[in-house]
């Protein structure tokens, strides 16, 4: 009966034994971990954006005709006056040969009435006619002179139309893009290429409507260019107060102080900007933070791998981070940024490998 009764203690003893390696093994939790390194955020914002000139005009002919020439690619320099591509001028002209021929009528027609009223002014004097007469030839005369004006006006008209069938460069700049080739009909006004003229050159991107009223013209910006991997200084020149009807966001460019020739237009680049009112911190994963008792903080793993928390104060949110205040945290400290919400004060951590 003894024997029994302590081969029961022993199986107890070790069922006991069993239950608390495996509560000890259960203890320990396996997170992820953020390491705090130089992750100090001066409240900068980056946007994306690409190289445009300051003025990029919509080039077009003034008139309409099938263009017979182009002499321009797309990404081509050209100078102030360069021929970019021509209409056929045979109708405009055949137009102009029509109106040097009225031209010339109406200015004999004036050059005859002009004669005659000063022959009746002379016969007037005399009383050889009446006044009404002399004012009926004064009334040819004024007639006369209004055509022959007219004429010279639709000569001058005539003469532009056939100047307006040569697209030239208004001034120096770059081609970027086309919308033309020999052999196509185009209307007056019709946008037939694109081009950047030479001088500023500037980043356009696009601002949130959340983050539209933390900016403003003048503020200076640093913009990094991919291709180069250059960073230079610029600043604010333009917001455009009117949303994008499709995207909600609103335009803005910064122009770049001092570029090399090497930026060239279509590139992209980031702007990187202090918005108004930002407040300096540490970002950490949106995960890291939690929330218990009314407070809000972070879970360290400490030097012993078990688990402290730590107050921390956050300054905003965006989604995906959190950005904290400083002073609270130290360069190296190891952030629980997922499974915090299962961590308690003292409890045992493993980091977590995929």
């Amino acid at each position: 009966m003894l024997k029994q009764i302590l081969c029961v203690l022993l199986s107890g003893a070790l069922v006991t034994a069993c239950s608390n390696k495996t509560q000890s093994a259960d203890d320990t939790r396996y997170v992820k971990i953020f390491v705090v390194g130089n992750g100090l955020d001066k409240g900068y914002s980056t946007f994306h954006g690409n190289i445009h000139a300051e003025f990029e005009p919509k080039l077009s002919f003034r008139v309409n005709g099938k263009i017979i020439s182009r002499n321009v690619d797309i990404g081509q320099s050209v100078k102030k006056g360069a021929v970019l591509a021509r209409l056929d001028p045979t109708d405009y002209k055949l137009s102009a040969d029509s109106s040097m021929a009225q031209l010339a009528s109406a200015k004999s027609n004036y050059v005859t009435q002009q004669a005659n009223l000063e022959r009746y002014k002379q016969l007037l004097k005399q009383n050889f006619v009446s006044q009404a007469q002399y004012d009926s030839q004064k009334a040819q005369f004024d007639s006369a002179k209004a055509q022959y004006e007219e004429a010279t006006n639709q000569l001058s008209n005539s003469k532009n139309q056939v100047q307006y069938t040569t697209l030239v460069a208004p001034s120096d700049g770059v081609i970027s893009s086309i919308n033309m080739d020999a052999g196509q009909v185009v209307s007056s006004g019709q946008t037939v290429a694109t081009m950047a003229v030479s001088g500023n050159k500037e980043v356009e991107f696009d601002l949130p409507e959340v983050q539209i009223n933390d900016y403003k013209v003048g503020m200076p910006a640093q913009i990094k260019i991919w291709a180069t991997d250059e960073v230079l200084n610029g600043k604010i020149r333009t917001i455009n107060q009117a949303s994008d009807q499709q995207t909600r966001t609103y335009t803005a460019r910064v122009v770049i102080l001092n570029p090399g020739s090497d930026i060239k237009y279509g590139m992209s680049a980031d702007v990187t900007i202090k918005p108004l009112n930002s407040t300096d911190g540490l970002v950490l994963p949106l995960n890291s933070l939690y929330t218990g008792n009314g407070k809000s903080g972070v879970w360290v793993m400490g030097n012993d791998e078990k688990a402290k928390f730590v107050p921390v104060e956050v300054i905003s949110t965006d989604g995906t981070s959190v950005k904290i205040k400083q002073g609270t945290l130290n360069n190296g400290d190891k952030v629980v940024s997922a499974g915090a919400n299962f961590v308690y004060a003292g409890q045992p951590l493993k980091v977590y490998s995929d």
